[in-house]
């Protein structure tokens, strides 16, 4: 099922790579370009985020499509896995627009969420059915958190390194930087392609 849009709600409250964590692989002791190298961090995280098709700290997201998929034909994939398993961000709100053009919001009894799945996944409880809606553009919204956790420990090393490794290219080379093969090779290694 494609979606008609993707939109990220919330941004991270931190990234995966401290500024510390930067400064020392990208060996600088001086505060002058602390504010650069933050935003290479930044720059390098989205990257690396659009690279793998993965979240990679705790970010809410906002899916938008035109109609429920048939029933019993097909879950609703969430893009940018991992969905947030635990805690007080694992909320799931699916809205559409009702056949005669009201907002309608679907029960949580009336649907399961696969948080464990890869992407996760939305569907009708066993036995139930999507709600009847209006085939029409954005006509459905799914709201979901993804990402590693809040605070960036649980990202993958692998993932974190090639963040570095990123950094640090576009920090020494700035107008003719390019993404390093082996950071590539690491981000390979954890990317699983496109589900749209």
């Amino acid at each position: 099922m494609h979606y008609r849009s993707l939109t990220r709600q919330t941004q991270p409250a931190v990234e995966p790579v401290t500024l510390a964590e930067a400064k020392a692989h990208c060996r600088v002791d001086a505060t002058d370009d602390d504010a650069y190298i933050q935003n290479l961090v930044a720059m390098a995280r989205e990257y690396v985020e659009d690279y793998i098709d993965r979240t990679l700290v705790q970010t809410q997201w906002v899916m938008r499509f035109d109609r429920f998929p048939p029933s019993g034909i097909q879950a609703v994939e969430l893009p940018r896995p991992p969905m947030v398993t635990s805690g007080t961000a694992t909320a799931v709100s699916v809205t559409f627009t009702a056949e005669a053009g009201a907002t309608g919001s679907w029960s949580s009894a009336e649907f399961r969420v696969d948080r464990h799945a890869t992407p996760g996944t939305v569907q009708p409880v066993y036995g139930g059915t999507y709600p009847a809606h209006r085939h029409d553009d954005n006509a459905v919204s799914v709201t979901w958190w993804a990402g590693y956790g809040a605070d960036g420990s649980a990202v993958p090393q692998r993932i974190k390194n090639a963040i570095l490794l990123i950094v640090g290219e576009w920090y020494d080379k700035r107008s003719t930087a390019v993404i390093p093969e082996a950071a590539k090779q690491l981000l390979d290694s954890v990317k699983w392609g496109s589900y749209r």
